[in-house]
C-alpha cells in the first residue's frame, strides 16, 4: 500500500535584506536624518510566516502561504531638534507550487508562486504629533528552495532561502490621494526586491 499523501502545517521567521529605491528616497527625504542614519539601497527586514502545505502528485505539493514583512525606522533630523518615525509592514499572501526530492529522512523543495500582496506605512513627526497611514497593493513573485529534516514522526526542521519581487505601485493616503515626494515629485512606489533565509518548524499532520 502506498503512504499517503504529505499534509502538514510549517510555521517560522526570516530574516532577508530588502531594497525599497522609491520608498527609502521618499524616508530620507521626509526624515531629512543625519548621514549615518540616511536608508541605504538594501536593510535588513524580518519576517514571520505560516505555510500549510498538500501534497497533489508523488514529486509536486501545493502551499497556501502567509507571511509578514516588518521594518521600522527611527530618525533625528539633522538639527537634533525633531524625532521622526516610520514603520511599514507588507502582508503576503502567495500560492506556491513546489517540486519534491523526498529520501530517508529528508524532504527538499523547489519551486515558486505569487499572490496579491498588501503594504501599509505609517509615518509620525514630534514636532507635529498624530499619525499619517498610507497604503499600497499589488502583485507579489517568489521562488525559494527549502529542506526539511525529519526530527521525529511528526516534527521536521525547515531551513530554505527565497527571493521576492513585489509590484505594490504607488502610496496612497485614506482620501485615495497619491502620496508625493517632494524632492523628486513624483509618486512614492512600495515595491521592492528581497532575499533571505528562513528557519521554522513543520507538523505533519497525516
Amino acid at each position: 500500500m502506498s503512504s499517503p499523501r504529505f499534509i502538514g502545517i510549517a510555521a517560522g521567521m526570516a530574516v532577508g535584506s530588502h531594497s525599497a529605491t522609491s520608498l527609502n528616497d521618499y524616508i530620507n527625504g521626509a526624515a531629512r536624518p543625519r548621514l549615518d542614519q540616511q536608508v541605504g539601497e538594501f536593510s535588513t527586514v524580518v519576517e514571520f510566516f505560516v505555510v500549510p502545505e498538500v501534497q497533489i502528485t508523488e514529486d509536486v505539493s501545493a502551499e497556501l502561504e502567509y507571511s509578514l514583512m516588518l521594518k521600522s525606522y527611527s530618525f533625528d533630523d539633522r538639527g537634533g531638534f525633531s524625532r521622526s518615525e516610520f514603520a511599514y509592514q507588507v502582508h503576503l499572501p502567495s500560492l506556491t507550487l513546489h517540486y519534491l526530492d523526498i529520501g530517508e529522512g529528508y524532504r527538499l523543495k523547489f519551486g515558486g508562486g505569487l499572490g496579491y500582496h498588501f503594504g501599509r506605512l505609517s509615518q509620525s513627526f514630534a514636532v507635529f504629533g498624530g499619525e499619517e497611514v498610507f497604503k499600497a497593493s499589488g502583485l507579489g513573485i517568489k521562488l525559494d528552495a527549502v529542506g526539511q529534516t525529519q526530527l521525529d514522526e511528526t516534527l521536521y526542521g525547515v531551513l530554505g532561502v527565497d527571493v521576492r519581487w513585489d509590484f505594490l505601485g504607488s502610496m496612497r493616503r485614506g482620501d485615495g490621494t497619491d502620496v508625493i515626494d517632494r524632492t523628486t515629485d513624483s509618486a512614492v512606489r512600495m515595491s521592492f526586491f528581497s532575499f533571505g533565509l528562513k528557519m521554522g518548524i513543520l507538523f505533519r499532520l497525516n
